[in-house]
C-alpha cells in the first residue's frame, strides 16, 4: 500500500515536471521566433 502511493507521488513528479519542461521549451522557441525576426528588420 505505502509503496504504491510513493511509486504515484513520483510518477505524477515526473509528469508534472515534463509539462513544465515542455512549457518553459515552448515559451523559449516563442522568444527565439520574436528574436530573430527582430534582427531582419
Amino acid at each position: 500500500m505505502q509503496i504504491s502511493t510513493f511509486v504515484k507521488a513520483i510518477f505524477f513528479l515526473t509528469l508534472y515536471a515534463i509539462s513544465d519542461l515542455s512549457i518553459k521549451n515552448h515559451i523559449l522557441k516563442k522568444a527565439i521566433r520574436k528574436a530573430h525576426s527582430a534582427r531582419k528588420i
